[in-house]
């Protein structure tokens, strides 16, 4: 696949293992993979990487449920992008949140297992990429 036909993903994360396995995982599917450790560094990343899809944790160390706030602000400035929630918490039962109401794509649990995320991540893209044509 050229460089230019890869699909890019922003991972979102403060968890560095995350961050440096996730990436190097989804590279190796086909990806381009841009990486914040903060809530403030990912969307000040999304202009420049315009990224077709973001991976968001929900815990963040300056506020537990500061991954839903991203989300809405995300959603508000690039309602295009795709965007798939990361938890190691039950999001109904911790938070009584729903991805409808945080407008998410999806809700993934951590540990997440890769294959399953290229899967849903390509389906969510090619279905995008339908709708537009």
């Amino acid at each position: 696949m050229a460089d230019s036909a890869k699909k890019k993903i922003l991972i979102i994360d403060d968890d560095r293992d995350i961050l440096d396995t996730m990436g190097p995982l989804l590279e190796y599917d086909g990806f381009e993979v841009h990486s914040a450790d903060s809530v403030e560094k990912g969307i000040a990343m999304i202009g420049s990487t315009e990224p077709d899809l973001i991976l968001l944790d929900i815990m963040f160390p300056e506020k537990k449920t500061r991954g839903f706030e991203a989300a809405a602000e995300i959603k508000q400035k690039h309602p295009g992008i795709p965007i798939f929630m990361l938890t190691a918490i039950n999001r109904e039962y911790a938070f009584g949140f729903t991805k409808e109401d945080v407008k998410a794509d999806e809700f993934l649990n951590k540990p997440v297992k890769i294959d399953k995320l290229v899967e849903l991540i390509r389906r969510h893209l090619d279905k995008g990429t339908e709708q537009a044509r």
